[in-house]
């Protein structure tokens, strides 16, 4: 339990940390050309079927 807690508290020290330094003009603003490249999370659905069965996604 305790090393949780300790996790936790380094993790969010470390948020700050980028927070504080985000604030102070450390890090570039993000080129809106850039946002169609953002990475997405992965998503993978298994289908087991003997049917022609067509899926489409968009992103």
């Amino acid at each position: 339990m305790e090393e949780r807690r300790q996790k936790i508290k380094k993790e969010a020290e470390i948020l700050i940390a980028f927070l504080k330094r985000t604030r102070e003009g450390e890090y570039a603003p993000i080129e809106e050309s850039s946002l169609p490249y953002a990475r997405i999370k992965e998503e993978t659905e298994s289908v087991e079927g003997y049917e022609e069965e067509y899926y489409y996604g968009v992103s």
